[in-house]
């Protein structure tokens, strides 16, 4: 083999490579993504399950008391054998973090763990558990110990209204997946998607952008009952 033919050859592998890579790295994050849909399926089935064994009381979470072990990362751990696997997204750069704190990559919806104006504490409280979030990706820019467990959703729409894609994803993750990361200034975070608890047991991904379009609409998409239809 000579030399024009051997460039010839590494050229061809080359640009092989360049063909094959993005489509196994789109076949990888595809996989992770349904990994994080399963997780949290039973997360929801072991919040379902609560809730039936409290007649419809949500578990706590860390704002609610300061006994950890009565916070949901706890309480439902029987209902998924302790499998603290569950919790960690496969996407999360700081999983490897949380799961050595007890930590969580997934949030409850403050509405229903949290009291205070418009709560709804109790499964059976809710009129439309077609659209209400239970649990929420977490952003990565929080911390990793086993009190960052829910979310902040009465933070996000309060004035300057201008201030609420900043409060969102500083919040939660909406582009957990093919999204610019948390890294980037919060107007570029608005590509990737993300998976999304909701109280009738379902796992919905949802477009950043559509995140972004429902918070320039000011439409509370955490409020009980309240999140709007996505196809």
């Amino acid at each position: 083999m000579t030399m024009i033919e051997l460039l010839v050859v590494i050229a061809i592998i080359g640009l092989l490579m360049s063909l094959i890579l993005p489509a196994v790295q789109k076949t990888r994050e595809a996989a992770r993504r349904t990994q994080c849909a399963n997780n949290l399926k039973q997360i929801g089935h072991a919040l379902h399950m609560f809730c039936d064994s409290n007649n419809g009381a949500f578990p706590l979470s860390s704002h609610g008391t300061s006994d950890l072990e009565k916070t949901w990362i706890y309480t439902l751990a029987p209902y998924f054998e302790n499998v603290d696997k569950v919790r960690i997204c496969p996407e999360d750069p700081r999983g490897p973090e949380k799961m050595e704190e007890k930590g969580t990559s997934y949030g409850l919806n403050e509405y229903l763990c949290v009291p205070g104006k418009d709560e709804a504490l109790n499964l059976n409280s809710l009129r439309s558990t077609t659209h209400t979030i239970m649990v929420f990706t977490l952003s990565d820019s929080r911390g990793v110990a086993t009190t960052e467990d829910h979310t902040h959703s009465r933070n996000w729409f309060r004035k300057p209204e201008s201030k609420t894609w900043n409060r969102i994803v500083a919040d939660i993750q909406p582009d957990r997946f093919s999204g610019a990361g948390s890294s980037a200034p919060p107007e570029q975070r608005m590509t990737g998607y993300a998976n999304y608890l909701f109280a009738d047991g379902r796992v919905q991904l949802i477009p950043a952008q559509t995140i972004r379009q429902w918070a320039d609409l000011k439409r509370n998409f955490a409020l009980p009952d309240l999140c709007p239809d996505y196809p």
